[in-house]
Order: C-alpha cells, then structure tokens, then sequence
C-alpha cells in the first residue's frame, strides 16, 4: 500500500477545505434566504438533514470496510474480498432505494400525494437517487482512508466545495429555483465519490472487484460490524444535524431559518474537528490490527488532546466574536443568536471525545459497547427534549444536545479507563496534563480580553490582539510539541515497541 501523507500536510490541505466552505458558507446562506424566502429556505436547510439521513442507509458498511481494509493493511487478497463483499451489500441498498425513489414519484402520479404537497416528494425522490448512487461509489473514499490518503481527499472536497459555491449563486441568478439548485448539489456530490473511485484506480490500477473473492463468511463479519456502525452513525446525525427537521416538527418551519444559522456554525466547527481528529482513525486501526495496543492507545490520547483543545478554543472564540461575526454575516436582527451559538459550541466536547474514543472501540472489536454509547445519547437527547423545548423554545433543543453529548462523553472516558485497568480519576489527570497547554492559552486570552475590555479599546483591536496571542501559540506548538508519556499507556501492552 502506498506510503501515508504526512499528518501537516493532510491536514492543511483539508482545513483549506473547510476555510472556503466555510466563508462560502457565510456568503452563500444569506443570498440563499433572500432568493428562496424563508419558506423554500427551510425546505433546502431540510434538504440537507435529510440527505445526512438517507446516508445513514447504508448501514455502516462503508465504515466497516474502512476498519476491515485498515487491520488488514499487507493483505491484497483480504482488501479485495472485503471490497467485493462491501460492493454486493451497497448495491442491494442501491436497488432498494432505486425502488423507493419510484414509489414516490408514483404516489405523485397516482393522486395518492396531492400537487399542493409539492415541492416535498420531488426533494425527496431527488435524494432517494443521490444517496443510491453514492453508496456504492462511497466505498472507494473507505480505500482512501485505509491509504491515509487524506491529502487526495481534501483536494476533491476542495473541488466539490468549488463548484457547489460557484454554481448556486449563477443558477439562482439565472432564475433556478428550490429543485434547480437541488439537482445542481446532487450532481456535485455524486462527482465528488466519483472522482475518489479514479484516483483509485489511476493509482493502484484496479477497482479492487473480484467477484470470485467473495466469502460468505466475511459477509456476515461485515455486517455484524456495520450495524453497530449505523447506530454509532445514526447518533452522529442526531448531535445536532438533524435539529432542523426537529425544530421544523417541534415549532414551526419558521423557526428553522435562526437555527439553521447556528448549524451552519457548529457544522463548520465540527468540519475542523473531524479533519484534524479523523486523519488518526486508520492508524489506530492499523496498530490494534498489528497487536500494538500501546501505540493504539497513545494515538487515541493524541487524537482527543487534539479535538478537546479545538473544542475549548472554539467555545472561547464564538463566545468572543459571536455578535461581531453575526452582525456582518446575517444583519443585526440574528445577533441574539450570540449566547445561544455560544453554548451550542460546547456540544463540540462531547464530539471530541467520541472521534477519539469510537475508532480505539472499534479496533479492539466493542463497536457493540461503541453502539451501545452512542443509542444512549439518542435516548437521553430524546428525553430530555420535551421538556427543555417546552421551557426554552428552541434553545431547549441545544441543551438537550450538550447535555445529552456531556453526559455520555464522560461514560465513554469511564469505559476506556476500565478498558486499559487505570482509574476514571487518573485517566482524567493524563488528559488534563496532555491539555495544559492549551488551558494555559485560555487563561492567558481570558486575562487580555478582560484587559482590553477595562482600558476600553476598539473590537476591532481587541480581535487582533487575541487572534495574534492564538496564531504565535500556535506556532510555538507546532514547532515545539508536547510529548507525554504515562504509566497507563503500559497498562494494556508492557513491553515498548521499537518505532513506535
């Protein structure tokens, strides 16, 4: 298999993905709104949930060939039985959801669906075949994965992104409505798996299909991981992705618009997360599959000191600039938003501990534990949600999510204590040594800001004062990393490996 990018390299290129969806983003979301009004708007935030939903169709299988093809890395023979194996189960879907997208439009036809429930089935068989077509392509991005090809994966995000943000402004002053600029995404994403599929081949020469390959028994390996894989999925989505369709459901279509702009925030947040925490899920894998559990574990403790100080940066800076960056983005009418985004940021924790936690779960085979985590935040989220939104309107359902990604995010820390035979408490005090640094930068911005606010000084200077405190810390860390070792790492593998 070919040599992994560099994690630098990688990342940079995928932050610079998530830089122009970003401002993309803040640029497209207002023209969207205005064009579309607030009606169709909802319909297209909508839209967007919805498609995370029917992603989830595919039961885990493109993640648990991502797992198969990591453990497994020397093993030509195994990729293509696993590939081959993952390709019969996605296209199965493929047809299933092939089915389903004409029942829809035959309800229409039919009389059954009367034309005033227009535009909703059109959007809806419109996903149906998106989502059908690109599971089976998905695989390929699984291939990348297990190749560390994360470099090669930010390019074609950074293409996808590219045209999505230039195409929609030009469709919709061309006159192109709700369904115009619907077709116009599906076709950028189905390109967007696509393009991975030739990369694949451009590179290995070969789509790894061997139909003669397949086993029966690693079939039904795949699929007992794959379900505890949509469940963890499912529990992804229901963080805060699918809070628009709750909010539409709970209140009213209306309400959707002011927590669409929220998510649209977290969203972006989680983008930069997931960049900088997924590039170590395979080399966990890799490490557990090769028996290095000490290695696996350090990599994990790497991975959440990585996501837990985004995450607490992330928090500082909305709570900072939040009515600023509102103001300039969507009008003064939205910056109430401020303290509510806010605290929706800081659901951003309990994401980074399960992007830490899931693939170590998974590689020492208790994806059904992982699951289990994951089906508990569900539930909990579920209760509670009721009850907050009928205290808090919509800002109960952003309780409901934080409160609900603490909770479990401190079960998880608990179950991978008990996993490597050291206390809730030490384990606690290994993350918060890893963390120092960056507590140490928080406490250093919260004391300038404090400054700058008593001496009165403009937003504007106060903005580049503590941006510039974050980039030269930033620096300093990149040039100087912090390397610790604990007594705990030894707790599951005594002996040391060399290389490691």
């Amino acid at each position: 298999m070919p040599m992994a990018k560099s994690y630098a390299s990688a990342t940079l290129i995928r932050l610079l993905a998530i830089a122009l969806n970003a401002v993309g983003a803040l640029l497209l979301l207002p023209f969207v709104l205005n064009a579309l009004g607030a009606n169709d708007f909802g319909i297209w935030a909508m839209a967007t949930s919805i498609t995370g939903y029917l992603l989830l169709l595919d039961f885990g299988i493109a993640l648990a060939c991502t797992r198969y093809l990591s453990i497994h890395a020397a093993d030509q023979a195994g990729w293509r039985r696993t590939f081959s194996s993952s390709l019969l189960l996605s296209l199965g879907l493929t047809a299933v959801l092939g089915v389903a997208a004409l029942a829809v439009q035959g309800l229409v036809y039919s009389g059954i669906l009367p034309n005033t429930a227009q535009p909703v089935p059109d959007v809806i068989t419109l996903l149906l075949v998106e989502v059908a077509l690109s599971i089976p392509l998905r695989l390929y991005q699984s291939i990348l994965r297990a190749e560390v090809r994360y470099t090669e994966i930010g390019w074609f995000e950074i293409i996808r992104i590219v045209l999505r943000l230039l195409g929609i402004p030009v469709l919709l002053w061309l006159g192109g409505g709700l369904i115009t600029i619907l077709v116009y995404a599906s076709c950028i994403n189905i390109l967007f798996f696509a393009l991975m599929m030739l990369s694949v081949y451009r590179r290995d020469r070969t789509f790894y299909i061997d139909w003669q390959a397949l086993d029966w028994l690693h079939l039904r390996e795949l699929l007992s991981f794959s379900r505890y894989a949509a469940m963890t999925q499912v529990a992804e989505f229901f963080k805060y992705r699918t809070d628009n369709v709750l909010v539409g459901l709970l209140l009213s279509v209306g309400a959707v618009a002011p927590y669409a702009i929220m998510v649209v925030v977290i969203d972006m947040l989680t983008q930069i997360l997931m960049r900088f925490q997924s590039y170590w899920d395979t080399i966990i894998m890799r490490h557990a599959g090769e028996q290095r559990l000490a290695s696996a574990l350090d990599t994990t403790l790497k991975s959440l000191q990585i996501g837990v100080a985004l995450a607490l940066l992330a928090t500082f800076n909305t709570g900072f600039i939040g009515k600023h960056f509102l103001r300039l983005w969507v009008g003064e009418a939205y910056t109430d938003l401020a303290v509510p985004l806010t605290l929706f940021t800081l659901i951003l924790l309990g994401l980074a501990v399960q992007l830490a936690t899931s693939p170590y779960f998974n590689a020492l085979g208790k994806q059904r534990l992982n699951a289990g985590l994951a089906l508990a935040e569900i539930l909990l989220k579920l209760a509670l949600l009721l009850p907050l939104v009928h205290l808090w309107s919509a800002q109960g359902v952003i309780g409901a999510s934080v409160l609900a990604a603490s909770a479990v995010a401190l079960m998880r820390l608990h179950v991978l204590a008990g996993m490597v035979q050291c206390s809730l408490t030490h384990l606690a005090g290994i993350i918060l040594c890893r963390l120092s640094p960056v507590l140490l930068l928080l406490s250093v911005l919260l004391s300038v800001t404090g400054v700058l606010h008593i001496c009165d000084t403009s937003a504007f200077l106060q903005m580049a004062v503590i941006f510039m405190l974050q980039g030269s810390a930033l620096l300093f860390f990149v040039k100087k990393p912090l390397y610790t070792r604990h007594p705990v790492l030894n707790a599951i593998c005594p002996r040391s490996h060399s290389g490691d």
